[in-house]
């Protein structure tokens, strides 16, 4: 039996010129390279990430079993930052940009939590 992994991540997405000029955005892909997700210009995604955020790089990725134990990190990570109820997406644009409701304004505190709750994930603490 062939069961589909998928990848965990945190991107850093910046651009120039708007406010905020950066944010770091958890996200789930079945994609080998999570770039694949952040650059993905298809004809289903009618605001595209790469419209906004030019300069993006994906800052820490782990692999999960399956899509739900990616779904239930990925809750994990955004329950951690913002506390049960609150919405992880903490600023607003015209736009509903691809993914925006996994999108922050940049903390690198917030940042480095995400990575160590993502390092004791996997590591099964």
């Amino acid at each position: 039996m062939n069961t589909q992994r998928y990848k965990v991540y945190i991107a850093k997405l910046k651009r120039a010129g708007t406010k905020p000029s950066c944010v770091f955005k958890v996200g789930i892909t079945s994609s080998t390279d999570a770039m694949d997700r952040i650059n993905y210009r298809g004809s289903n995604e009618p605001y595209p990430i790469t419209n906004y955020f030019t300069d993006n790089k994906i800052m820490k990725a782990i692999w999960c079993e399956d899509m739900q134990e990616a779904y239930q990190l990925e809750q994990y990570l955004k329950e951690c930052i913002t506390g049960n109820g609150c919405e992880f997406h903490n600023w607003y644009e015209n736009d509903r940009i691809s993914g925006i409701t996994e999108m922050r304004i940049w903390n690198y505190e917030e940042f480095k939590q995400c990575c160590q709750l993502m390092d004791d994930w996997q590591n099964g603490c």
